[in-house]
């Protein structure tokens, strides 16, 4: 007698093409990249009280891989809210996750390093109060300190009252309040602008605080490339 190896099940419709699959290496894998996404929803279940009649903003959304995970863990969403600044990400997860509960939009907003000729006129295309579950993975990380604390302000004014923010972003203890491309930290060689920005982690608070928001969860360092996790909620 011998046991067969459990197959992994197949996902349930398109993914997006190695080439837009942004966020690490293991992305590049089908399975990876349907396993994390699916993580991240449950993760966002248990820390943020997601569910499918929920209100959810994901903030710098690439190609849709969190849209992936929502299709293939809870089916359905009251509204799936896809904001990023790639246009060819937002024109291939238009055409392929698309459709009822799930939409994109492409805003044209400065990053000096995935959009540097944008509009310097900060937005996260959401009307005040109409966000349930706002997610960002390892868009803080690629940002600079006076966008960071201004989008906190703006997320907290989007945020509903029982809300909560997943984020994602290195920090440590003792070092600068904010630097760019830390030399010799990390897994990876940082090359180009805000490919790594790290905060001292009281400073990132300070943040956090001044945009009447407050520490929900802290998980640190277990997040792709070295990445902590954030969860937070309305002061």
């Amino acid at each position: 007698m011998f046991s067969r190896k459990a197959r992994t099940p197949s996902p349930t419709g398109p993914l997006p093409p190695g080439k837009y699959r942004m966020g690490g290496k293991h992305f590049k894998n089908d399975v990876a990249f349907v396993k994390t996404a699916v993580r991240d929803v449950k993760r966002l279940e248990r820390y943020a009280g997601l569910t499918a009649d929920s209100r959810l903003l994901d903030w710098g959304c690439g190609a849709g891989r969190l849209a992936v995970g929502v299709r293939e863990h809870l089916g359905r969403i009251a509204d799936y809210h896809g904001v990023d600044v790639q246009p060819e990400l937002i024109d291939w997860a238009e055409a392929n996750l698309a459709g009822p509960g799930f939409r994109f939009t492409c805003v044209d907003v400065s990053n000096e390093r995935y959009n540097p000729d944008g509009t310097p006129e900060r937005t996260v295309a959401a009307d005040p109060g109409s966000v349930d579950v706002f997610y960002a993975y390892s868009v803080f990380s690629h940002m600079n300190d006076e966008d960071t604390r201004a989008y906190l302000g703006l997320i907290r004014q989007a945020l509903s009252d029982s809300g909560r923010v997943f984020v994602t972003c290195f920090v440590e203890e003792d070092v600068p309040g904010w630097e760019e491309n830390p030399e010799g930290y990390g897994p990876l060689d940082w090359k180009g602008r805000l490919h790594c920005t790290r905060f001292a982690r009281q400073h990132f608070e300070e943040h956090v605080s001044a945009a009447g928001l407050a520490v929900d969860r802290f998980e640190y360092g277990q997040e792709t490339d070295g990445q902590s996790l954030y969860v937070l909620r309305p002061r």
